[in-house]
């Protein structure tokens, strides 16, 4: 709870009903799309936190 994640495209992924997240150590995993709320983020505070997790 509290953290926000980056998704990544997946067809079969989505078929399957998950989605394919970034994680902490920069490795992408397949979850139920059950386990996360998508938000959309203002592009300034988008592009302030892709600059810090890379």
């Amino acid at each position: 709870m509290g953290k926000i994640y980056r998704v990544i495209p997946d067809e079969t992924a989505e078929i399957n009903s998950l989605i394919r997240v970034i994680d902490e150590s920069g490795e992408d995993y397949a979850f139920s799309v059950n386990r996360f709320y998508a938000i959309e983020l203002p592009k300034p505070i988008e592009e302030a936190l892709l600059s810090v997790a890379n």
